[in-house]
């Protein structure tokens, strides 16, 4: 499953129509749920600018998380 073990478990929600972007707290939670310093539940509001800098690049159309998440397999 690669680096990213909780990454591209959560993704699969999102490529299926589960889960948008715009779900704010699952998306978070898609890209942070592999990061040490991160805590479900806790601080969830907080993000770091690794998050903000992919959330851009999703949201803004430049890369897919389809895209992503063949990049982490290889």
């Amino acid at each position: 499953m690669g680096d990213f073990p909780k990454f591209q478990k959560r993704v699969k929600a999102f490529l299926n129509g589960t889960f948008t972007p715009e779900d704010e707290i699952e998306f978070k939670r898609l890209f942070c749920s592999d990061c040490n310093f991160f805590k479900p539940g806790e601080d969830e509001e907080l993000c770091c600018s690794c998050f903000l800098i992919l959330k851009k690049l999703v949201t803004g159309g430049h890369i897919t998380l389809k895209e992503i998440s063949d990049a982490l397999k290889k």
